[in-house]
């Protein structure tokens, strides 16, 4: 019956996308049948909370309500770090690692480290309950206290000064888009937080957000959607998320249990397979093969990407490739390498080109034929010096440019 409802566009070579897409279908449906969720961190108590999770630089660390933790297997096991606290938020720079603290037996409560978590260095920060760090660009980043106070840092996090004048008083979530645009709660600066505007209509206050190449997500009492960087929201669905995580057009979304979609937002699925108790789910990861949800007392838990039929495989991208489009670099900022990914519609002549903020071109990492499909290619760039760089994708007649950042 799903296959039969299936509509195809003809195309050269039709035939084989139909093939390749019906067997795609039917793995989906055998994996999908048996896939569990494994737990990876947590116990029978259900006293585990993690608030919030990161990558950075190989490791994946975890803000939980017993300490900070760190992974270096991609989340199959883990071990505590010594912050002096327990932690409340994580962030990273690419090269630097900061953890926002409940309280801290030293005095601070914004901490960094530049050996992946095995020492930690103090901030003149001594405000309890810092939940959100977030870098903004490579000069400014934010932190924010639940006892609704704002701070900024100009140095890397090493020095931190309290924002006042500001509209808004509390946040869940800091957020820049990809056009740096920051978000906090019902507002948006343009200007690195110079000036702020109120979004208009009625949405949720204490916001999560993610980005898709479809436009923005926000999450909280209920999801909105913006295709317009957040000027303008549309409700989608009134039931509460907690947090959100946005690869392409692939979304993951945190509610009481776990749901996802692979169409850019137009269908959800809810998958929950394997979960002891099921509740709200505080943070996720995906790491373009796993995916790692931090729950709000069981712990951490960990799937493949595949077994939900989020793939990347050889008949998904010819099928997917329909347009030419320049996605967002993943991750971004970086240190040192990047994952670029694009599409073309037909076979052309594909060139993809990196440079600096003057112009001048810094390397050329595509420059020959290729046929219609969706590609990734890794940049590393270990012998760039930090700042912004573009990445400029012309296939045939067709240009595309994005900005990156690169934060040593």
């Amino acid at each position: 019956m799903i296959l039969n409802n299936l509509q195809w566009k003809k195309d050269e070579g039709g035939l084989m996308k139909k093939i390749n897409f019906t067997l795609f279908i039917i793995l989906f449906i055998s994996t999908a049948l048996t896939a569990q969720w494994k737990r990876v961190y947590g116990g029978s108590t259900n006293s585990f909370i993690i608030y919030q999770m990161v990558e950075h630089q190989g490791y994946i660390f975890a803000a939980t309500n017993g300490a900070v933790i760190r992974s270096s297997d991609r989340g199959e096991t883990w071990e505590s770090t010594n912050t002096g606290g327990f932690g409340a938020s994580i962030e990273s720079d690419g090269s630097r690692l900061f953890a926002g603290l409940v309280f801290a037996s030293g005095g601070s409560t914004l901490v960094y480290s530049d050996d992946n978590g095995t020492t930690w260095n103090p901030t003149n920060i001594t405000q309890s309950q810092i939940s959100e760090i977030r870098v903004i660009n490579s000069g400014l980043m934010y932190a924010y206290s639940n006892f609704q106070k704002f701070y900024k840092s100009t140095d890397r996090g090493e020095t931190w000064e309290e924002m006042t004048g500001l509209p808004f008083t509390y946040t869940y979530s800091i957020f820049v888009t990809r056009s740096g645009r920051i978000l906090i709660d019902n507002y948006y600066s343009d200007d690195n937080g110079e000036t702020w505007q109120q979004v208009s209509g009625s949405v949720n206050t204490r916001n999560y957000y993610t980005e898709s190449d479809e436009g923005i997500w926000m999450g909280g009492s209920r999801l909105y959607f913006s295709n317009d960087n957040g000027d303008t929201y549309q409700q989608i669905s009134s039931k509460q998320v907690l947090s959100l995580v946005a690869v392409g057009s692939i979304i993951l979304k945190g509610t009481t249990g776990f749901e996802y979609s692979t169409d850019g937002g137009e269908t959800f699925v809810e998958y929950n397979e394997g979960i002891h108790t099921i509740r709200k789910i505080l943070s996720m990861i995906y790491d373009g093969e796993n995916i790692l949800i931090g729950l709000d007392g069981p712990g951490i838990y960990k799937i493949k990407a595949a077994d939900l039929g989020i793939s990347t495989s050889v008949e998904q991208i010819d099928l997917m490739a329909d347009d030419f489009h320049l996605y967002q670099n993943y991750p971004n900022p970086f240190n040192p390498s990047t994952k670029i990914t694009f599409s073309i519609p037909s076979n052309s002549h594909v060139r993809l080109t990196v440079y600096n903020i003057a112009g001048q071109e810094v390397v050329k990492l595509i420059d020959e034929e290729m046929n219609i499909g969706k590609y990734s290619v890794d940049f590393n760039a270990s012998n760039l010096s930090s700042g912004v760089y573009f990445y400029k994708l012309q296939a045939d007649q067709s240009i595309q440019m994005n900005k990156m950042i690169l934060i040593k």
